[in-house]
């Protein structure tokens, strides 16, 4: 069995669930893993214990230099960067290893265009096997790509048998919580729907009313405008007890991943404006799920997942129609009665 791998995911928690389970599947293949991460996924990276090493890299308190020379001629038998970031091609270049593979993000515009093909000459002259994927500007021009696919490319590489999309390890938390509850996960995503809504309470408490089903709307330091301005019940996870009183609607503010995880687990049906950590999860799980997106965001939104009979899409706007916050849970009510 091969020695030593390094894996190389800076980017956010989406970025790390859809090639997780190709992550997984590499790293059974050698007797040491090491992945460098995000401070945004480090915290369910950590936590799963088939990594033998994990390390954080967070630009704003780790200077590019100091993890140059951490690594500089370290030897691995295999280097693999899905970021695309610039310090992991740096340190793809700097890392001793017989297998060098990455995915670049091909970009929008002529100044990109000219870097890109740079890149390309340069993995050629090292020897570096890559993958194109295209970024979000290219995307919103009509072309098509799918990254979850791109990534299990490396599976006839590895000769991987799992051709699935996710692994995540997850230790069972009793929540004490009925599996009858409407999940909302409230972010910035929501701003241009919420931020000019004047009687957002109301509008929420009458969708409460009108469902069979308790309501947990969730949200994590949200320093909205808009949810500010919410009036109902909002309490810290730290101060929860359990959900065994009578609110038909409530907030909980700053779960941790680990117990976010486990409402999506429980819940009937779970919604975000395209959450990482709301949509993957629920994929995974096999759960109910609506993303709220633009309709104009369709073809990117592909690249990461695709609608089947548990994942579902409501829209914002059509071409120049924006819609409400109401007109969007009146569609959601109508979603969760067909479920």
């Amino acid at each position: 069995m091969p020695n030593k791998v390094i894996f190389f995911s800076v980017d956010r928690l989406g970025d790390y669930l859809i090639r997780s389970n190709v992550i997984k599947q590499i790293s059974d293949e050698y007797d040491y893993n090491e992945i460098v991460c995000s401070n945004i996924n480090f915290k369910l990276i950590s936590k799963q214990s088939f990594f033998n090493k994990v390390v954080e890299y967070n630009k704003y308190k780790n200077s590019k230099y100091e993890f140059l020379k951490k690594y500089f001629l370290k030897e691995y038998d295999a280097v693999i960067s899905f970021d695309g970031k610039r310090i992991s091609k740096l340190l793809l270049f700097f890392i001793k290893s017989k297998f060098k593979y990455i995915f670049i993000y091909e970009k929008k515009g002529f100044l990109n265009k000219i870097f890109f093909y740079i890149n390309i000459f340069l993995f050629k002259i090292f020897k570096i096997q890559y993958s194109i994927l295209l970024n979000k500007a290219l995307i919103e021009t009509g072309k098509i790509d799918n990254y979850p696919k791109k990534y299990k490319t490396l599976n006839k590489l590895f000769n991987n048998k799992s051709e699935d999309t996710y692994y995540i390890e997850q230790n069972s938390i009793d929540l004490k919580i009925k599996d009858d509850f409407i999940l909302i996960h409230l972010d910035e995503k929501f701003d241009d729907i919420l931020n000019n809504e004047n009687n957002i309470n109301e509008v929420f408490i009458n969708f409460s009313k009108k469902s069979d089903k308790k309501i947990i709307l969730t949200s994590y330091n949200n320093n909205s405008k808009y949810y500010k301005n919410f009036s109902i019940k909002k309490v810290n996870f730290s101060n929860l007890t359990e959900y065994t009183n009578n609110d038909k609607i409530i907030i909980i503010e700053n779960i941790p991943l680990n117990y976010f995880f486990e409402y999506i687990k429980k819940s009937f049906i779970s919604i975000s404006c395209h959450a990482g950590m709301i949509v993957h999860p629920a994929v995974y799980y096999k759960k109910k799920c609506i993303d709220i997106i633009h309709y104009h965001e369709v073809n990117w939104v592909n690249c990461w997942a695709t609608e089947n009979k548990n994942y579902k899409r409501i829209y914002k706007s059509v071409d120049k129609k924006n819609f409400s916050i109401n007109d969007i849970l009146n569609e959601i009510l109508i979603l969760t009665k067909k479920y």
